[in-house]
Order: C-alpha cells, then sequence, then structure tokens
C-alpha cells in the first residue's frame, strides 16, 4: 500500500469547500441588447430606440414646420396669380374704354375707300387710326387685321369685330358691348354707333 502524505490529507478538505461554493453560485446570462437601457440624451429625449434611432421630436417639429412653409407659398402663389389676372382684366377693361372714347371722337366724320384719317376713314382706316393713337400698328386691311388680331369668343369692349362671308372677311368694327360697334359703314355713310346686323361675324383681340 502506498503511504499518503500528511500535507495532500491536509489539502482535501480546501478543495473540497472550493468546489461546492462554485456549484451553489448562480450563473448569470448577460442581458440581450434590447433589454439594455436606452441612453438618454443631455436634452432628456431619448436618443435610440430598439432597433434603431429614435425619432427626435425636433425632427418632427421641423417637417411640420416646411409643410406649413409650402402651403404658405403655394397660397400667396394662387393669391399673386389672381390678383395679376384681376389688373390685367381691368388695364384691359380701361384700354377698351380708351378705344371706344377714341372712335366716339370720330362720329360723323364721312366714309371715304381707302382713307384712314384724320377727318375720313373706311373701315379698316378707322381702326388703324383709332389704335396708333395706343401704340398699337394694325395693317390698313380687314382681312389683314383679322390675321393679327387674336381670335376670341368672348368680346370685351375694344376689341375688333370681322364680318365675313364665304369670300372671306370684307368688313371691320369695333365692338361697343351689346351687339353695337362703331365703324365706317359705307360710301355716303359716317363714322357711327351701330347695332352689329348678321351674325358672321368674329371677333379678335389686339389690345
Amino acid at each position: 500500500m502506498h503511504t499518503i502524505s500528511v500535507r495532500a490529507l491536509a489539502r482535501r478538505p480546501a478543495v473540497a469547500a472550493t468546489v461546492a461554493a462554485l456549484t451553489a453560485t448562480p450563473v448569470v446570462a448577460p442581458a440581450p441588447a434590447s433589454a439594455r437601457a436606452t441612453p438618454v440624451a443631455e436634452d432628456g429625449s431619448l436618443s435610440t430606440v430598439v432597433g434603431g434611432p429614435a425619432a427626435h421630436p425636433r425632427a418632427a417639429q421641423r417637417r411640420t414646420e416646411l409643410r406649413l412653409e409650402r402651403e404658405a407659398q403655394e397660397r400667396a402663389r394662387v393669391r399673386a396669380e389672381r390678383r395679376a389676372e384681376r389688373e390685367a382684366a381691368e388695364a384691359a377693361a380701361s384700354r377698351g374704354e380708351q378705344v371706344l372714347a377714341l372712335a366716339a371722337r370720330e362720329a360723323g366724320d364721312p366714309y371715304v375707300y381707302g382713307a384712314a384719317g384724320p377727318d375720313a376713314f373706311d373701315c379698316s382706316g378707322l381702326t388703324q387710326y383709332v389704335f396708333a393713337q395706343l401704340g398699337i400698328s394694325l395693317p390698313h386691311s380687314s382681312s389683314a387685321q383679322a390675321g393679327v388680331a387674336t381670335r376670341v369668343s368672348d368680346p370685351q369692349l375694344g376689341d375688333l369685330v370681322f364680318f365675313s362671308d364665304g369670300g372671306g372677311v370684307y368688313h371691320v368694327a369695333i365692338y361697343a358691348g351689346d351687339g353695337m360697334v362703331w365703324h365706317a359703314p359705307r360710301t355716303g355713310d359716317v363714322v357711327k354707333l351701330e347695332a352689329i346686323w348678321t351674325s358672321s361675324v368674329f371677333y379678335g383681340r389686339v389690345l
């Protein structure tokens, strides 16, 4: 039989005590990343959330501010467009009234073929003379004036009225509203205000 040393026997109780202590201590696994504490920014807002960055309240507020700003800009644009349209319509109406006033000054002047004022006119000579005083140059021909005018379906004061038949435009006058025109009618007649006598007309704008 082998002899066990006194020192070895003395170590056995200490080893047994160490093993007993290790087996009695519970093993704790590390907490998953999703359960760890969420860092908090200096201003008290959450800097992260589970799975990614948190939506910062200031960013959401900024998005709202930008949306409201865009909406305000769009409203301002629409108002500006409407104001420009209204001012253009008012200016056109004012110019139309000027055209009628200028045409009315020539009332009673005789019709003379080929004349363009200041004391006698043919139809296109009258329109040419009147519009020239507003800085608008027109050719001396009713058909040529029809070619430079913008055709419209809603005649306004001062628009041109073109009379046509199967052969084209044969007469031009100035629209005075309510189915009336200023014009130089024919040989033996004078510049006057008269009702439109036919439906074979179309309207053109040069203002």
